[in-house]
């Protein structure tokens, strides 16, 4: 999981980092062209690919929802390789433009899904808010498809009201979770040495606890249990 995180947040800032240079070169040239627009299209196609990748391997590294997870990592490749394609190639066609925008609109959908399922922890939370989120997020997919395939427009409404329905999902998923989630809960035993415990808890990334006490850690460090009988 944390890899799957570090490949993510490295990638962002990749992305991140080349948008900003076409943009400085677009502006010291004076032009923002076609070229640059489809350049900037690509990259936003990435991050959208990469995060739901990105989620939905981090779902099948938990063991949970798989079929969920699989949907997401098919999604951002094939829609990846479609959506970059059109982006280049341009192809004159209204319906083409319709199926990549309703895939475009599941693709999203199962990337809310998929991150609202791993901020939750709390058995209470999965029941509720992870079913009412994604089928909000579910239902706002199948009303835009809805509207592009009857050419209509006469949902946008209901769409907007099940876009915020989502977006509160995915707000209060972290929310609810912290304050539902017993204190004991996701610990694990590493180790015991002399009459100490050596356990790891959920949600203390970073964090060495030492009687009540906590100690930050850098990103470059780990913990070392030594024996007194064999120092370093």
């Amino acid at each position: 999981m944390t890899s799957l995180r570090r490949i993510f947040l490295l990638g962002a800032a990749a992305v991140a980092s080349v948008a900003a240079l076409v943009a400085i070169a677009a502006v010291v040239n004076g032009d923002f062209g076609d070229t640059e627009g489809k350049v900037f299209a690509t990259l936003a196609a990435t991050f959208v690919a990469g995060s739901t990748a990105i989620a939905g391997l981090a779902l099948l590294a938990r063991g949970v929802l798989r079929p969920l997870g699989i949907l997401g990592v098919l999604l951002a490749a094939g829609g990846y390789v479609l959506w970059t394609e059109q982006i280049w190639a341009q192809h004159d066609s209204e319906r083409y433009w319709d199926f990549l925008l309703i895939l475009l609109a599941v693709a999203l959908a199962t990337l809310a899904a998929t991150t609202c399922r791993l901020m939750l922890s709390a058995p209470k939370l999965v029941r509720t808010l992870f079913p009412a989120t994604a089928g909000a997020a579910g239902l706002a997919a199948a009303t835009v498809a809805t509207m592009l395939l009857r050419d209509n427009g006469d949902g946008w409404q209901l769409f907007a009201v099940l876009l915020i329905l989502t977006v509160l999902g995915e707000i209060l998923a972290p929310i609810l979770d912290r304050y539902l989630t017993p204190a004991d809960a996701g610990e694990r035993l590493l180790a015991r040495v002399g009459g100490l415990s050596l356990v790891a808890v959920r949600g203390l990334g970073g964090t060495v606890r030492v009687d009540g006490s906590d100690y930050r850690l850098a990103a470059d460090e780990g913990i070392v249990v030594r024996s007194e009988r064999h120092p370093a």
